[in-house]
């Protein structure tokens, strides 16, 4: 089946540069968990130069720190000083929040 899909791009490679790429988990589903302690809220432009609201929060545990940026302004679903699990879709500019659960500690 690669074959067939290489061959409609192998003429253009000629002429013109060609760009051919797979992508093995587009998009995927993923979580992160920890005890919120940074969320802020901002800008990004994407590539036709429309902005972009943006929540990008920084998840503690013991010796490390994972920061995410969401779509949006999700402000109010990452009480500070939380413990909180959050489910997200990966994109380019910003994840897809799909939920967050405040897990009591």
């Amino acid at each position: 089946m690669l074959a067939p899909v290489l061959g409609l791009y192998l003429p253009i490679a000629g002429c013109e540069a060609a760009f051919v790429g797979f992508v093995s988990n587009p998009g995927g589903g993923l979580s992160v968990s920890g005890t919120v302690s940074i969320v802020e809220v901002g800008f990004v432009r994407d590539v036709t130069g429309s902005q972009i609201t943006v929540t990008t929060v920084t998840f503690l545990n013991p010796g490390t720190a994972s920061t995410i940026t969401f779509c949006g302004n999700q402000s109010k679903s990452f009480p500070m000083n939380q413990f909180v699990r959050a489910d997200f879709s990966t994109g380019v500019l910003c994840s897809a929040l799909v939920v967050v659960v405040v897990i009591a500690t």
